[in-house]
């Protein structure tokens, strides 16, 4: 196992985990854990991985230099697939300082026996020079995503090392933005955004602007899952920026789940309509969400993109139908309406009894901050012509409201 240089005296010694396929509760083609050695007259390594993956980051560095030459640790986030090699690390190397913000040395305790740990404790703006034009500054990013977050910027070089933020998840044997390809790599970190960034967006917008102004100029973006933004760290810096303001297109997302095709029938006809009037539509069913392109992961980055959502469910027990009601939570706790720019949409099912199920969906539509715009569309057993031609008008009606957004 061999590091990689990214730049001159700079290493990713990071870990490739080929066969992860969930994490957070959404899908992924595996991922990586990237560290980052920084060698001048003293070395420092940047983050770590997730526990079991010690060998490959040790192996790596083996690579470039004695592990037991590594004179300091720097730690931007608690969580353990970026910590779980540090117990194996200090022990290697006992009394090495290991840097991280306040709230992450509690958060250590939590997860580790730290009575050993050499902890300095940096906020943003503070620096740690390693020699040989090396300089550290430490960004504290509170909340992006735990309160223990911080980015670690190589001056001298222009790299920031934000862990979470601009990455992907994917396992690759490729390291670089340009080598991976722009679209294939904007296409993973917008499914990393759309999954884990959407409620932390307005302090992202803030972490970007204080940036600035600390006169932090990047010119390489090393995340701590993913490949490296060395071609293209000004695109995903730009998408971010729009990511975070709710830029989206004229496009509908329709989701649903169906017991007997009638949803399935409405969210059919539905689309028509929205086609007929040139706006693009993507149309997912849920199932159990095992199928390619049915788990709500792979689906919220469309809404993301998306003017416009429809959500569709059957009636069961008085109560929307089990995969809707899992999709509708998850969304819920991402809320992408509530990004500057705002979406709209409502809901639509079918059912046998009383029915009920689309006031419970819009209800949770608007706790995900879409604009409900009407009561929905909701049809007793199955669709007849009429109520299918009725779903395709309202389809058409909605994309022109959308056209005009």
């Amino acid at each position: 196992m061999k590091a990689i240089e990214i730049t001159k005296g700079v290493y990713w010694v990071g870990a490739i985990d080929w066969n992860i396929r969930d994490y957070h509760g959404y899908t992924l083609p595996g991922t990586t854990y990237n560290a980052y050695l920084v060698v001048g007259d003293k070395i420092a390594l940047i983050d770590s991985a997730y526990p079991g993956f010690d060998n490959q980051i040790l192996e790596r560095i083996r690579s470039v230099v004695d592990p037991k030459k590594i004179d300091y640790l720097i730690a931007n986030h608690v969580e353990k697939d970026h910590s779980g090699t540090l117990p194996a690390l200090t022990k290697l190397l006992p009394g090495a300082p290991v840097y991280c913000t306040a709230n992450a040395r509690q958060g250590f305790s939590k997860h580790y026996d730290t009575t050993d740990w050499n902890f300095r404790i940096v906020k943003s703006g503070d620096t740690l020079s390693l020699g040989r034009d090396r300089t550290l500054t430490f960004l504290e990013a509170p909340l992006l995503h735990w309160p223990d977050s911080m980015f670690t910027y190589l001056v001298e070089e222009k790299i920031l090392f934000p862990n979470d933020a601009f990455g992907q998840h994917i396992a690759s044997s490729q390291r670089f933005d340009d080598q991976l390809g722009k679209e294939e790599t904007l296409r993973h970190a917008q499914k990393f955004f759309a999954n884990l960034i959407i409620p932390l967006a307005p302090r992202v917008l803030k972490k970007l602007e204080e940036a600035g102004r600390l006169g932090i100029d990047i010119k390489m973006i090393a995340p701590s899952h993913g490949v490296i933004w060395r071609s293209y760290a000004a695109d995903i810096v730009n998408a971010y920026v729009n990511w975070c303001k709710g830029v989206s297109k004229d496009k509908v997302t329709i989701v649903y789940d169906s017991m007997h095709g009638s949803t399935d029938a409405m969210a059919k006809a539905f689309a028509e309509g929205i086609m007929d009037e040139g706006v693009e539509v993507k149309v997912y069913v849920l199932k159990d969400g095992k199928a390619e392109g049915t788990h709500r992961s792979n689906i919220v980055p469309d809404i993301l993109d998306s003017r416009a959502v429809l959500i569709g469910s059957p009636t069961l027990q008085n109560q929307m139908y089990p995969t809707v009601a899992d999709f509708l939570s998850y969304l819920k706790g991402l809320e992408p309406g509530k990004l500057a720019q705002k979406k709209i949409g409502f809901a639509f099912g079918s059912h046998g009894g009383k029915g009920g199920a689309i006031k419970l969906v819009a209800a949770d539509m608007r706790a995900a901050g879409i604009d409900v715009i009407n009561e929905g569309f909701e049809v007793y057993y199955r669709p007849d012509e009429k109520e299918l031609q009725r779903c395709a008008e309202m389809g058409r009606e909605l994309a022109r409201r959308v056209k005009s957004l």
